[in-house]
């Protein structure tokens, strides 16, 4: 089946503001980025999706949006694939992660839905697509996410070196890197760039807050920023994962609610900046008291409020200087490395490659991720 060392790696993130789609040459130790394409995120779909989650959530094995999203992915696929001078039968496969409308984790067995069709896919690019990946870790007893460790670990680790890589996504996820016989780890700490995206929708009518520069223009609120926190999620213990169901506009009405002192809207804005960042250092302090590299990668890579207040509250907290840069200064860019991780588990499902995902989670058993779809 494998035809060559070419994959694709194809995803929207749950801010929706772009349909990210790289291609990737994998050695046994390495991948390198050959080629990589973003799209603006259909507004049309991105309305019905933002109106009707609910109603989605309920009927998504039937809905047209299905068929949609995979008809706009693969416009996307030929576009990549056109603007590179690459045929559809040098890839040996996609690697497709759909848009999700729903992750939940409940005492009563956990979920994670996506919509997209694989086969449309499949057909429309001539490729072979590998897909359902959170499905078969939720199968063996898994939360389904997050999937990034383990692919951080294959492209970054480095011995000798207690390496912590952080996706800054709608939502936040900490690797832990393996190192001297420790193996890789890694658990969603809580919100990225979701709750503060929500809010600059809200109160600023922008999509997001560009490089963080209006939250870097007002001084965050420490005590609101205590009230976030106090929320029973950060004090979960390991395995977990987490959605924008959760951490949403509604979240942040909700602790406004018990917030008594009045606070601008800006104020606001950089205290849910500073929560992300206080989340992620307070997520490896839990489980480490050593750190010695955080390297950023996804959007919230772009924010340089975000990396600031990363800064400080590590510094503070493990009590020395930590380095802490975007994935770029390890030659990867950040926004690729999301795209990357698909290709790759498109990749060991094609070389029948088995992940163990047991620290990360929760999975009962070593196992192939994914379905092939034709």
């Amino acid at each position: 089946m494998k035809k060559s060392n070419l994959y694709i790696g194809i995803l929207s993130g749950t801010s929706m503001d772009s349909i990210d789609c790289g291609i990737f040459k994998f050695s046994e130790k390495s991948c390198e980025s050959v080629a990589f394409y973003e799209e603006k995120y259909p507004e049309i779909i991105k309305r019905v999706l933002e109106e009707n989650n609910k109603n989605l959530i309920q009927n998504y094995e039937t809905s047209s949006l299905n068929k949609e999203i995979s008809n706009e992915f693969s416009k996307v696929v030929n576009n990549t694939l056109k603007s590179s001078n690459i045929s559809p039968s040098d890839i040996s496969a996609i690697g497709m992660h759909g848009q999700t409308i729903s992750h939940k984790i409940t005492s009563k067995g956990n979920s994670s839905i996506q919509l997209g069709c694989p086969i449309t896919l499949s057909r429309k690019t001539s490729i072979s697509v590998v897909s359902d990946f959170r499905q078969t870790d939720i199968n063996n007893g898994g939360q389904g996410a997050p999937l990034a460790p383990l692919f951080h670990d294959f492209l970054f680790q480095k011995e000798g070196i207690d390496r912590i890589i952080v996706n800054i996504g709608g939502i936040s996820n900490i690797s832990f890197l393996s190192n001297k016989g420790k193996k890789v780890f890694g658990f969603d700490s809580g919100p990225g760039n979701f709750l503060i995206d929500s809010w600059m929708k809200k109160k600023f009518n922008l999509n997001f807050d560009d490089k963080g520069n209006i939250s870097g223009s007002s001084p965050l609120n420490p005590d609101l920023v205590k009230t976030f926190l106090n929320d029973d999620y950060f004090n979960q213990p390991i395995p977990k994962s987490t959605s924008t169901e959760y951490f949403n506009y509604d979240w942040i009405q909700e602790k406004l609610k018990g917030y008594k002192l009045k606070v601008n809207d800006k104020e606001v804005l950089s205290s849910l900046t500073n929560l992300t960042a206080i989340s992620i250092i307070q997520g490896i302090k839990n489980y480490t008291d050593n750190c010695d590299e955080i390297y950023i990668c996804g959007g919230g890579a772009f924010n340089k409020t975000i990396l600031k207040y990363i800064q400080m509250e590590a510094e503070k907290v493990f009590n020395k200087i930590v380095i802490v840069k975007t994935t770029e200064d390890l030659n990867f860019s950040p926004k690729k490395v999301e795209a990357g991780l698909f290709a790759w588990l498109a990749m060991s499902k094609i070389c029948n490659t088995k992940l163990d995902y047991r620290n990360v989670t929760g999975s009962n058993q070593t196992s192939v991720l994914g379905k092939v779809f034709y």
